[in-house]
């Protein structure tokens, strides 16, 4: 069996990303925590089960559409350096709700279908101040080109989800937003901009 190695797996196909790594470490305990928003109670777990002793080499796997920002501040000291013989893997859709001190700290290996649209990993159906909060939290340091594929994405999941009203100052927004990103304006000014909006205009 190959030596494992904590990471982290763009993916959004966690059960087939779970068989793939019990298939390729066979001899490794795996413990499984996923949800749909991963909360410091996730975390707590997760550090709970990182500190049981184990003869085994040991694989925790971090599966979440969305990791919060301080669920995943819980968890640097503990990924950064692990018990013996325990590894980490954090598998989520996009890196862009991970916070730069995660993605410093563990290779990212995209298992992305190929040629597969960018996720945002914003939950556009629940969408308020708090998640507007941690969408900024979480790209603090994004620089131009990263926030303009965000901004992209998050234009098309809301015209997807039928859940904001589509009128004319909206669209405005989405294109005007890419249009200050290309003009130097701050990427978290654009993006707290367009945040707001589209609370203004979810129905």
């Amino acid at each position: 069996m190959a030596s494992p190695i904590s990471k982290i797996v763009l993916s959004d196909r966690f059960d087939e990303i779970y068989e793939t790594l019990r298939g390729e470490f066979p001899g490794a305990l795996f413990h499984r925590i996923e949800a749909d928003d991963f909360l410091i109670e996730h975390a707590k777990e997760a550090v709970e089960r990182a500190s049981l002793t184990s003869e085994s080499e040991k694989i925790i796997l971090l599966a979440a559409k969305r990791f919060t920002p301080i669920a995943q501040n819980k968890l640097l000291k503990i990924i950064e350096e692990p018990p013996p013989k325990t590894h980490f893997v954090l598998v989520t859709p996009s890196k862009s709700g991970l916070l730069p001190t995660v993605r410093s700290r563990l290779p990212i290996e995209n298992r992305m279908e190929s040629g597969g649209e960018e996720v945002s990993g914003v939950d556009l159906e629940r969408f308020d101040l708090a998640r507007l909060f941690d969408l900024l939290q979480q790209n603090r340091r994004i620089d131009a080109k990263k926030a303009r594929t965000l901004v992209e994405t998050l234009s098309r999941e809301a015209m997807i989800s039928g859940r904001y009203r589509l009128d004319e100052e909206l669209l405005r927004t989405f294109s005007e937003s890419v249009r200050l990103l290309d003009m130097g304006s701050p990427p978290h000014f654009v993006l707290a901009r367009l945040g707001l909006k589209l609370l203004e205009r979810k129905r």
